[in-house]
This record gives C-alpha cells, sequence and structure tokens, in this order.
C-alpha cells in the first residue's frame, strides 16, 4: 500500500512585542508532517493520520493521529491521540534541563490557556522529577502541574546526596 506524505512548513513571524534577537521581523519555521492530511467540512480544522510529527524550535509534538483546529501557524487547540502520544518543550524554567517532556494516549494543547492536559497513561517528566497518573494538567506558563484520577499518582525524585 503506497503511503501519502504530505508536508506542511509554514514561516511565522515573531510578534514585534516578543524579544528576539534578529529584532523584528525575525522569524521561527513551523513544521507538519503526517502519512496523511485532509482538511474537516469545517473551516479551520485540520486532521492527520500516522506518524504525525508538528515541531518548531521550541516544542516538538508526535502521535498516531491528530487534530489541529485554527491556524496550523498558530491553533487554538491541538489534539493528539495515539500510540503514546509525545510533547516536549524546551527552554522552561521549571527544570535545569530547560525542557518539559510528556506522554500519554491523549494529549490536549489548549492555546488560549497555555495548557496541556495529558490522559490516560500520563507521563510528565519535569527535569528529574517523573509524575505519572491517569489525568495530568501542565501549565506551560506558570510550569505547574496538577495530576489525579483512578490509580492516583506517583512522583519520582532522585535521592538528594
Amino acid at each position: 500500500m503506497k503511503k501519502t506524505v504530505i508536508w506542511f512548513v509554514l514561516m511565522l513571524f515573531c510578534c514585534p512585542c516578543a524579544a528576539s534577537p534578529l529584532g523584528e521581523g525575525a522569524f521561527e519555521m513551523i513544521s507538519i508532517a503526517a502519512d496523511e492530511a485532509g482538511e474537516d467540512e469545517q473551516p479551520g480544522i485540520l486532521h492527520f493520520n500516522g506518524n504525525f510529527v508538528m515541531r518548531s524550535s521550541d516544542w516538538h509534538l508526535t502521535s498516531e493521529r491528530a487534530t489541529v483546529y485554527g491556524s496550523p501557524d498558530q491553533p487554538d487547540s491541538v489534539l493528539l491521540e495515539g500510540s503514546p502520544a509525545r510533547f516536549l518543550v524546551k527552554g522552561t524554567n521549571r527544570t535545569d534541563e530547560g525542557q518539559v517532556e510528556g506522554t500519554a494516549m491523549v494529549v490536549e494543547y489548549l492555546r488560549d490557556v497555555n495548557l496541556l492536559v495529558l490522559s490516560g497513561d500520563a507521563t510528565l517528566v519535569l527535569g528529574e522529577e517523573t509524575i505519572r497518573s491517569s489525568q495530568i494538567a501542565y501549565d506551560i506558563g506558570t510550569n505547574r502541574y496538577q495530576a489525579g484520577g483512578a490509580g492516583g499518582v506517583e512522583i519520582k525524585l532522585p535521592p538528594d546526596y
């Protein structure tokens, strides 16, 4: 069976109020790849199936299936589903490593509240701290999480020496 591969490459102009080493007019590239892509009957909704990858210089999303609501360069939300869905956000100030990683069967990004919601066998890694639960909500802006659900919460921290 022949696979259809779709690549979207979008050049985004940074907001003039954001500090950038290149100054106003600097741009960032977002790339989206999947085996299949299609527009919904409703405008502003894109569906992706198979090996979905969406990335910029600051974040990386992967899943088996994804739905992007709104413009792909500034989506209102992104719903990731599959085996499991994964995200990586770089440049956070919560961890020494400066990144946050997570996996779950479903990951939803909500731009208006800057929130990631992980559902189903969820794991969130903040530096050396690992949180596991059936549901985790992570606020990207404040670098805070809330976890709970069936089976409770497990938090692993390395020992202090």
